[in-house]
């Protein structure tokens, strides 16, 4: 049986699941009796347990401790530096409700980039796979992490090509384990992209208002047309009273108007 917790809600720090697991960590299996905690461990135990494809976790020493350095590494490497961009950015706003401090997420960016050239360059290199060929349980750890930091919508990777063409070469390997594995954060991730569009479309809307009563020769009362595309830059023209907005995100061509009216003068 497999149970989904969300660390989130903090499910797995209820009395019944301590009962079970001390630790209070996801994730935990239970094997009958036998109870273990931290990832690492378990994909370790699984694999010696259960017949599984070498590529995976190769028997050969020198290939499998390359694979347990980099598993080491990237403990207080790359996972490190990601929990701090993902609890800036998305956790502190979208579930504490704290607006994101700038100065430490752009300092947070800083320190994943200088991870992230040296996973590029140093482990990942001119290889396929972080590790040859084929594909091992180092390339899911990774990806796993890269991956949450998009549920802001952020491309932490545009500047990293190599590192984009593996990330997207394992997601298509995984596929379509990779997807049902990950939904949920997808999910999340639409949902406060979903957000972050509402809340910058109230701003505009706040800033047309502030332009218009200082600006505007229009009657008091009168009511204006605000056009917004579904990517909301800002890249406003003028024309009649009216403000259209035009995308300036090369990712999306297709545009999807909406509509806000503000009052000049209103309150």
């Amino acid at each position: 049986m497999v149970l989904f917790l969300y660390p989130i809600s903090c499910e797995h720090k209820k009395p019944w699941f301590a009962l079970m697991s001390p630790m209070t960590q996801v994730p935990t299996i239970k094997d009958n009796n036998f109870v273990l905690s931290e990832s690492v461990a378990i994909v370790r135990y699984l694999v010696r347990k259960f017949e599984v494809m070498d590529h995976w976790y190769p028997e050969d020493l020198k290939q499998r401790a390359k694979i347990d350095e980099f598993l080491a590494w990237h403990h207080v490497n790359l996972r490190q530096k990601i929990i701090k961009v993902f609890k800036e950015e998305v956790i502190n706003p979208f579930v504490h409700g704290k607006k994101p401090d700038q100065s430490q997420l752009q300092e947070h960016l800083e320190d994943l980039n200088k991870t992230l050239t040296f996973l590029q360059k140093h482990i990942l290199g001119d290889k396929e796979y972080l590790f040859g060929d084929d594909i091992t349980v180092g390339d899911l750890f990774a990806v796993s992490e890269i991956i949450q930091t998009n549920t802001s919508g952020r491309d932490v990777l545009k500047d990293f090509p190599k590192l984009r063409q593996w990330l997207d070469l394992v997601r298509a390997t995984m596929t379509p384990v990779f997807e049902e594995v990950h939904g949920d954060l997808f999910k999340f991730r639409d949902e406060i992209i979903a957000k972050q569009k509402e809340e910058r479309r109230e701003e505009k809307v706040k800033q047309l208002r502030e332009i218009r009563r200082r600006e505007s020769t229009e009657p008091e009362g009168e009511v204006i047309t605000l056009e917004l595309d579904d990517n909301l830059n800002i890249k406003p023209e003028q024309n009649g009273g009216s403000i259209k907005e035009e995308t300036t995100n090369d990712d999306s061509k297709e545009e999807n108007d909406t509509e806000a009216t503000v009052q000049v003068g209103g309150n």
